[in-house]
């Protein structure tokens, strides 16, 4: 599995993304790569940039190394430069240019940068990218002075309690109340109204004068929660062997008629139903009793070249939802892009492609009211 990043890097990482998609040409895309480049003599597990963005062009693409910051001020710069790591990467070794994101960057700061021939991006929206292939050049004017930090009792995305309230956010398409969702949720108002708070300052959601919620930016949302969620680390995951391959195992599965209560697909069996990058060679599932379906799939427990993973959920809300399909349950469609997106290998990409067909088909997926929400743990 891939390395885990802090939530607060990935967070720039990802609202970097973001940032770079909204203000690119439409025949441009910018994604988040998760290929490693090896440090000259110290070997393959030892990368010289931790993420990188790719960005693509008509006429080409380049990746761009990205320092994630939380905060950066002249003396960092410097002190970045000091060793010559970014330097010697840069101009040597690899040839790519680099990007640091941070939450805000000082006047200063940003000369110093632009000195040093490193791009830079803040979440004010104060920018220099500059790309020799394919040509690109932006340049952004954001806030001159540091914005106020976040207001003591907003909460994050993290635990069951948010993603009970954020996957009803995802799956009932608005307009809603706050006690609406607290009751559907069964969590408490109180919190409910900081979470709506916090969503709605970082432009997740839009609400009316009164509170109500009237619009959620899906992908948005999506990625906040990527923030602070991981798929096999939030969720008990156990690794196995399915010596026939994953896919025999699905078949298997279904043959078998396993209750649907006790086992539900999530990951790339579930996303390439209707968002297909390519073919899926990892199962994932959450399973009420890993060691019973494990055995009566004959699968192997394996550290390594797994095939299969089972996770003992961190919560109910994985079963919210689910559907079923020629004979197998699977999650809901806004639980199969969380657990792709922060997946590994090409789990995220399949996130990113399912993200892109939610956004397109919101009626299909989507949930028109809270009345059509079943009972916690319910099929629909």
């Amino acid at each position: 599995m891939v390395a885990n990043i802090p939530n607060e890097e990935r967070e720039l990482l990802n609202r970097g993304v973001e940032w770079l998609g909204k203000v690119l040409p439409p025949t441009w895309s910018a994604r988040r790569t998760t290929r490693t480049w090896p440090q000259p003599g110290v070997g393959p597990s030892e990368s010289l940039a931790d993420y990188a963005i790719d960005v693509s062009g008509p006429n080409g693409s380049s990746t761009i190394i990205v320092e994630a910051k939380r905060s950066l001020q002249p003396r960092d710069v410097d002190q970045m430069f000091a060793d010559r790591l970014l330097y010697t990467f840069r101009a040597f070794t690899y040839h790519m240019p680099i990007l640091v994101i941070s939450e805000w960057l000082s006047p200063s700061t940003r000369e110093r940068l632009e000195q040093q021939g490193v791009n830079y991006l803040d979440l004010t929206d104060n920018a220099l990218i500059r790309l020799d292939n394919p040509a690109l050049f932006i340049r952004s004017a954001g806030a001159a002075r540091a914005p106020r930090s976040t207001s003591r009792g907003q909460v994050r995305l993290r635990g069951p309690k948010a993603a009970r309230v954020v996957r009803l956010l995802l799956d009932v398409k608005p307009p809603y109340g706050l006690g609406d969702l607290a009751l559907a949720s069964d969590v408490a108002v109180s919190y409910v109204s900081r979470l709506l708070d916090s969503l709605s300052a970082g432009g997740a959601i839009e609400r009316s004068r009164r509170g109500r919620v009237e619009t959620v930016d899906i992908p948005r949302l999506l990625r906040r929660w990527a923030d602070v969620y991981d798929v096999f680390a939030t969720n008990e995951a156990s690794t196995f062997l399915a010596p026939q391959g994953a896919r025999e195992c699905l078949e298997r599965l279904r043959r078998a008629g396993v209750a649907k209560a006790a086992i539900v697909v999530t990951g790339s069996f579930a996303a390439v139903r209707v968002a297909p990058v390519a073919a899926p060679t990892l199962l994932t599932a959450y399973a009420q009793d890993v060691d019973a379906i494990a055995h009566d799939l004959g699968l192997l427990p394996a550290d390594h070249g797994s095939n299969v993973v089972l996770l003992r959920p961190y919560d109910s809300v994985v079963w919210d939802r689910t559907t079923i399909e020629n004979g197998l349950a699977y999650v809901s469609t806004s639980q199969a892009a969380i657990d792709c997106l922060t997946g590994n290998g090409r789990m995220p990409a399949e996130g990113e492609a399912l993200v892109e067909w939610m956004v397109a088909n919101e009626s299909v997926w989507r949930l028109r009211s809270l009345a059509e929400v079943a009972p916690a743990g319910g099929l629909r």
